[in-house]
């Protein structure tokens, strides 16, 4: 007989730093709804700064975990350990690296593995740990810019790119960022700006006319597949750019399954990813893979029901999953 998940409360450490509005926005396309989403399941849906999280290890073999001042144990509590990196959290990523951490040698249920959450939140990483694949990932190079940056030191690492060239940080997401090039003293102008805030890039191939197919996935099985393409001249398919994009039902495209299961292999135990494909109508790219990557809502009401879906679908792996790792404990 399976085992019964006790868990009461789902948390994610999130350091949250936005302005009003995008909280409020954040609010309506994702939380409100995740948080309606995890009251069905009898879940308690909540959100943390890394330094609300407060150990007692003056006992090794007792340590007691405290969040916002009350106590929770690995039988009751599962956190969400994304590490997030975007400009304005990024003095809390050593704060997020080290609780992870913390949390995974105190034995709590980590569905986003520390290990595998720090390679995904790198785009070069990323490229690194799924280039075994039968889909490559896009050509990518790594620069860590900095007050030596403009010293040139990266052009041979470059050697084999050709312009016009799609620049972005390493670590940031929903297409902030983004700058295509056209030669080399625009690339050496971006780099410069990404220096003054010691921010890494990745360098990549322009694929002109792109079309994106973003695949949920829960438990190596594809739940839903969002397709999204290019308006005018933007740098991505995301809104946030320019972009466009439309839910549906579509069965995954043939040519993208294997890719699918390998990347599912690569990222075990990971219940839940996204994984990102761009093509230009000739060839397939692996793209971007994201282990928090969130089904948004608002869009229309059939698009919502997809997304709730998805969003059922993780969170009942993640119930699934802890009951299997706290039976393994004991």
């Amino acid at each position: 007989m399976a085992e019964q998940s006790t868990v009461r409360r789902l948390c994610w450490i999130y350091p949250e730093r936005g302005t009003a509005w995008q909280r409020a926005y954040e609010d309506r396309a994702v939380w409100d709804a995740y948080r309606a989403l995890a009251k069905e399941l009898s879940l308690e849906l909540s959100l943390h700064h890394p330094e609300e999280v407060a150990v007692d290890a003056s006992d090794p073999a007792r340590p007691r975990v405290y969040l916002r001042g009350e106590r929770v144990t690995p039988d009751d509590t599962v956190f969400v350990t994304m590490l997030y990196a975007l400009p304005h959290q990024m003095q809390d990523v050593a704060n997020q690296l080290f609780l992870f951490t913390v949390l995974d040698r105190l034995g709590f249920h980590l569905p986003v593995p520390p290990h595998l959450g720090y390679v995904v939140a790198d785009k070069a990483a990323t490229a690194l740990h799924l280039a075994d694949g039968p889909l490559p990932p896009l050509p990518t190079v790594r620069i860590a810019t900095g007050r030596d940056a403009m010293t040139g030191h990266y052009d041979a690492a470059l050697a084999g790119l050709q312009y016009p060239l799609l620049v972005k940080p390493a670590n940031w997401a929903m297409g902030l960022g983004i700058s295509v090039v056209a030669n080399v003293h625009d690339l050496r102008g971006v780099i410069a700006l990404a220096g003054g805030a010691e921010t890494a890039l990745v360098v990549q191939p322009y694929v002109r006319d792109p079309r994106e197919t973003r695949v949920y996935v829960v438990d190596g099985e594809p739940r839903a597949v969002v397709q999204g393409w290019k308006e005018g001249y933007c740098g991505m398919v995301n809104r946030s750019v320019g972009g466009r994009r439309s839910w549906a039902y579509t069965e995954l495209p043939e040519r993208l399954r294997g890719a699918v299961e390998h990347v599912a292999r690569k990222l075990h135990p990971a219940p839940y990813f996204t994984v990102d494909f761009l093509s230009d109508g000739e060839r397939d790219w692996l793209s971007e893979v994201e282990l928090d990557g969130a089904a948004g809502f608002g869009l229309d009401e059939a698009s919502d029901r997809i997304a709730a879906d998805v969003v059922r679908a993780r969170f009942r792996s993640y119930l699934a999953g802890h009951a299997a790792a706290r039976g393994a404990a004991r």
